[in-house]
């Protein structure tokens, strides 16, 4: 067996000095933008029951969930995500709290990375949660916070597309297919595969509808603006997708009615796996970063599992993705403090620690040298980039 003591876990990182601070100044950004818009900050532990992560509405795949066993052999987790540790709160501990109820956090949470996928094991999420409005107004308020976040971070090109849970749903409930193909149109209209789309269809032409036949097809390529919407509305005529449509169209309006259409983009064939979310669904990209660093949408089921039901609408942000975004592109604002070394001898220590803590109060950084040398401190402040002052004669 190998020694890992001066290792870490493949999927984790250390995290050092500057790096440290950008990183602690976005998720000060975010929460200052949260505060300042009424969410109310709430903490979870990082160690949860495993019931709590388990049933039909996960979030995350349980081959994904970090388990353990306690002193009482029960099954524990590592918090895999913090909608539902949320949700639980929401469910169990602030029902008396006037709602709706707008809450907020920053927390790591833990998920089992793929073999060979190089993803992070440990990953920092952002986020807000609206409990108990069951409206357009929320829907639209978060997508608008999670612009307004994205922006403040530093980010300029980047796009929230937003689509809706149920569409796919309603658009195959009438199929006369079984589950298996039905699965299979939901991957290759997510995943926007045209080719492998033609295919299923046309292997099940005779038992589709031309209606359905045409919807489907065009689906993965209904992606822009509200043309988009109204093409589909079109094509089909299923009520159910219909209000689907309607529902975000109304998001859509909302959002841009306050001057952000250009951060937005409608996405038919977002066709997500879980039944975790119940009606409008969206997910944020950039350049410089592969996967979605923002994601979230309406998931009115979830509360519920944990107390009295409630409609809920939230978004995670990736904070580890928005960082290396910010990087591939430049976007970090490197804030320059001068800094200073202040050597002194013994009897001027009094004097020399007065002058720093002036210094640190005017927002310079100021170091007491612990090197007596004057020679080596000298060096130190230069090898640093530090102003070096002295108090006294330096005679110790």
């Amino acid at each position: 067996m190998g020694n890992w003591k001066g290792y870490i876990p493949d999927g984790t990182k250390d995290i050092l000095f500057e790096e440290c601070s950008k990183k602690i100044n976005l998720e000060n950004i975010l929460r200052k933008i949260y505060v300042s818009s009424g969410y109310m900050e709430v903490k979870s532990p990082t160690l949860e029951f495993y019931d709590t992560f388990s049933g039909k509405n996960s979030i995350v795949p349980q081959e994904r969930i970090y388990k353990l066993i306690d002193r009482q052999g029960r099954i524990l987790v590592l918090k895999a995500d913090m909608t539902t540790p949320i949700a639980r709160i929401a469910g169990t501990k602030v029902e008396k709290v006037i709602h709706p109820l707008r809450l907020c956090y920053n927390s790591n949470v833990y998920r089992a990375s793929e073999s060979l996928k190089g993803k992070n094991s440990e990953i920092t999420q952002s986020g807000i949660e609206i409990i108990g409005a069951d409206n357009i107004a929320a829907d639209a308020e978060v997508i608008m916070t999670g612009i307004t976040c994205l922006l403040n971070c530093g980010l300029k090109n980047f796009k929230i597309e937003i689509g809706h849970a149920k569409l796919f749903n309603a658009l195959v409930k009438p199929l006369n297919v079984d589950a298996e193909i039905k699965e299979e149109l939901r991957k290759s209209i997510d995943m926007k595969n045209f080719t492998l789309l033609k295919k299923i269809l046309r292997a099940n032409r005779d038992r589709l509808d031309k209606d359905s036949f045409n919807i489907l097809s065009e689906l993965p390529g209904l992606f822009g603006g509200v043309e988009a919407i109204e093409k589909a509305a079109d094509i089909t005529g299923n009520e159910e997708a219909l209000k689907c449509l309607e529902d975000i169209e109304k998001v859509y309006k909302t959002v841009k009615s306050t001057g952000l259409e250009r951060y937005l983009a409608v996405d038919l064939g977002m066709a997500y796996h879980m039944d975790y979310y119940t009606g409008i669904i969206f997910r944020g990209y950039t350049h410089g970063f592969g996967e979605d660093i923002l994601s979230g949408g309406r998931y009115d089921n979830l509360i519920g599992q944990f107390g009295d039901e409630e409609p809920a609408v939230g978004f995670a942000i990736d904070v580890d993705g928005v960082m290396a975004a910010l990087e591939f592109s430049n976007g970090f604002c490197n804030e320059i403090h001068k800094k200073v070394l202040i050597y002194c001898d013994k009897k001027d220590f009094e004097s020399a620690y007065e002058k720093a803590l002036k210094f640190r109060n005017d927002g310079i950084i100021a170091e007491m040298s612990l090197i007596d040398d004057e020679r080596e401190a000298r060096k130190y402040a230069d090898e640093k980039d530090m102003e070096f002052i002295k108090i006294g004669d330096g005679k110790n």
